[in-house]
């Protein structure tokens, strides 16, 4: 789906909806970035990727940072992100679980999807469910597949850099899930 090209993306959450279009919108006057995504989410916040070179996704969060203030919960610049990370969150997602399942949770959306991209470079899974505080409330999580060895060392890795950053409430792993938690876990896949 996305080129092998290294993307570099400066990922901003707001705790406001009107000051995250605001921002963001000076965020793209200030540099040559490109917007990925921008969407209200639950409930009430805001978020904001663009991509673009190092230096401009740099220049694009010092903007953020300076104008959104306190309206900034969660912050990142993530370079060189994982392919499979981006597909995920566009959506494109592995819809059969392979071994044993990993379910990573936090408040922080940007920290998230830093650790996410630490999980994919570190170990070979496949994200199953990707949700960025949409119908979920506050919280926002990621579900990967693979081998137990491999779900329990992304685990590791994530949990570390979020435990490093504040931002961690939950990593559980799960060896052979029940098919019956799979079926619900698929129902659930609002993208709302």
């Amino acid at each position: 789906m996305f080129e092998k090209k290294e993307i570099n993306l400066a990922v901003v959450e707001f705790k406001s909806i009107a000051k995250g279009i605001y921002v963001t919108d000076a965020m793209l006057k200030a540099a040559n970035v490109n917007l990925v995504m921008s969407s209200s989410l639950c409930p009430g916040k805001y978020l904001t990727i663009v991509e673009g070179e190092t230096s401009a996704v740099e220049n694009s969060l010092k903007v953020a940072d300076e104008i959104g203030k306190k309206h900034v919960f969660s912050s990142e610049i993530i370079n060189s992100i994982n392919p499979k990370v981006l597909e995920a969150i566009y959506g494109k997602l592995d819809d059969k679980i392979k071994g044993s399942i990993a379910i990573i949770e936090s408040m922080h959306i940007a920290s998230l999807i830093r650790s996410a991209d630490e999980v994919a470079d570190a170990v070979d899974i496949e994200f199953t469910d990707f949700r960025l505080a949409r119908g979920c409330g506050v919280n926002s999580f990621y579900i990967y597949s693979g081998e137990l060895s491999s779900v329990h060392e992304g685990s590791r890795v994530a949990s570390q850099y979020l435990i490093s950053n504040g931002a961690l409430l939950a990593a559980r792993v799960i060896s052979g899930p029940d098919p019956e938690i799979w079926k619900w876990i698929k129902t659930s896949m609002c993208r709302c």
